[in-house]
């Protein structure tokens, strides 16, 4: 198992990530991000090395398409920074798969992400009242969404463009698409090298030697040429969401050219198993014979069949642990059913509420909202003592100048007391805590956003025995691995008796659960 990278910088050394979608916002928005984001670093102690910014770009979409925010990620790997500041949370992302994604990315690398604009605590409260925040901006930006989809599900009915180009046409003036000679000859081009017998890779690297370019005037890849020779619009079907209709635009290619490409995509395919499986106890479970951390393993049955598990380290390394592997899918089942059946339930939740709040208002005590007061009540002294020189006669260019930045900083002061104000405002309070926690248990077991969410938020560690397994729950403002040598040591009674040991000089809990002998490795 990777250990998690540290950054080579020195401490509280930050970057400044800020964003805005264009939905009812302007450029300045930006701007104004960065200014609390400064001024959050310059309270705090941190050193802000560089600042990115994306402008015009949702946060509920793919992250891929935020430039700057891709760059941010890049640069994270070179250990300059340890700490990525931003003003709140949706501004990281409204997805809350991206934001996992991303936020896992940097974690690994030994890099927080850290709001400026929201009192999230350390630890599992920080975690619950995070996954909180994003759900409900991930709920805000569907929400705008669908009232955006309306009307663009109805221009799809009428077969207009709604914004999407496609290598080969241009957008005409009633909004439908109509051909573009220039493009349309590299997608003829690319149909027929492909049905020639040329790969998609050559195709590309032809298309690149000329100089020629995608639809965003990047150089071509694979991707872009199967994508191409996938693409129904070629032959004239509209496509929008799931709206398809047939002869709804102009054709570039035929039918039979089409269904050729597609017999040849099908003749020279090769199966690839489609990404990387996603062993969600990565790094949170771990052998109960010897500590070793329990990594992704895998093999072929003789019939072909792919299988998953979870296998020691150290047995995978030959070191002398005996401990066999376990199916991936029965663990992570067996975790998240457990957790959802059992700890998530009266008076448990009811319990997490009252920690997660108390957390909460621990963090507001840290509030910046009382330095800002006393920075504005300063500013707005300087501003009397000015405007008292000038009521006594001393007016000059360079007096009316100073009078001028004072008073556009006591507004860039006052706008971010105006900020923070409203921020502790929106704090999640303890109902709502509790409506969170009882909709969690209500989500979609099978879902892998939802799983990953249930064992990252909850899960402290995993130690797996041949008869059964120790489930280490964080409570709320427990965050440090509970160590293998720290458990109770297994006798009959610990193992089979009240399902539960709390141990609250340590913040945990642990759920001892037998394992179904026949389950072990399946």
């Amino acid at each position: 198992m990777k250990k998690s990278a540290s950054p080579t910088c020195n401490p509280k050394t930050a970057v400044a990530y800020a964003r805005y979608s264009s939905a009812g916002q302007r450029d300045v928005s930006i701007e104004q991000q960065l200014q609390d984001i400064r001024a959050f670093a310059q309270r705090e102690g941190y050193n802000i090395v560089h600042e990115y910014a994306d402008h015009a770009r949702s946060g509920f979409k793919s992250a891929t398409t935020r430039d700057a925010f891709q760059a941010m990620i890049r640069a994270a790997k070179t250990g300059t920074f340890d700490t990525v500041l931003i003003w709140k949370t949706d501004r990281f992302s409204r997805n809350r798969e991206d934001s996992a994604r991303y936020k896992g990315q940097l974690k690994r690398l030994g890099i927080r992400t850290i709001a400026a604009m929201e009192p999230i605590p350390e630890g599992s409260a920080g975690i619950l009242l995070e996954s909180m925040l994003e759900a409900t901006a991930e709920w805000y930006s569907q929400a705008l969404s669908e009232n955006v989809s309306r009307g663009m599900y109805d221009n799809a009915r009428r077969c207009l463009h709604n914004g999407v180009r496609v290598l080969g046409y241009s957008f005409g003036d009633d909004g439908h698409y109509v051909i573009n000679p220039e493009g349309a000859a590299i997608v003829r081009r690319i149909f027929d090298r492909y049905v020639a017998g040329y790969s998609a890779a050559t195709i590309a690297r032809e298309l690149n030697g000329q100089s020629l370019t995608n639809i965003n005037g990047r150089p071509f890849t694979t991707t872009n040429i199967l994508w191409t020779i996938n693409n129904e619009r070629y032959i004239g079907i509209y496509h929008w969401g799931d709206v398809r209709i047939p002869d709804g635009m102009p054709a570039i290619i035929s039918n039979q050219q089409f269904e050729e490409a597609q017999r040849m995509k099908t003749k020279t395919a090769r199966h690839i198993e489609q990404g990387a499986v996603d062993y969600l106890l990565t790094g949170k479970a771990f052998c109960g014979h010897c500590g070793a951390a329990m990594i992704g393993d895998s093999g072929t049955s003789r019939t072909g069949n792919r299988h998953y598990y979870y296998s020691c380290q150290a047995h995978k390394a030959r070191k002398g642990c005996c401990k066999k592997s376990i199916g991936k899918q029965y663990l992570e089942d067996a975790v998240i059913n457990f957790i959802l059946d059992h700890v998530l339930q009266e008076p448990e939740i009811n319990r997490i509420a009252d920690a997660v709040t108390k957390a909460q208002a621990e963090a507001v005590k840290s509030s910046p909202l009382a330095a800002l007061k006393s920075d504005l009540a300063e500013v707005k002294k300087k501003i009397a003592n000015v405007n008292g020189a000038i009521a006594q006669g001393i007016y000059t260019s360079s007096t009316l100048d100073m009078l001028r930045d004072l008073e556009a900083e006591a507004e860039d002061i006052q706008k971010s007391i105006d900020f923070v104000s409203f921020s502790e405002s929106q704090l999640i309070d303890h109902d709502r805590v509790i409506f969170f926690l009882r909709q969690s248990v209500k989500g979609d077991r099978s879902d892998p956003g939802f799983r990953k969410y249930v064992i990252n938020t909850f899960v402290n560690a995993v130690y797996l025995f041949d008869d059964h397994f120790k489930l280490v729950i964080n409570n709320v403002d427990g965050n440090l691995r509970y160590p293998l040598d720290a458990l109770p040591d297994g006798s009959d009674s610990e193992l089979f008796g009240p399902p539960n040991t709390t141990y609250p000089n340590h913040r945990i809990t642990i759920y001892v659960i037998p394992l179904e002998p026949d389950k072990k490795r399946a």
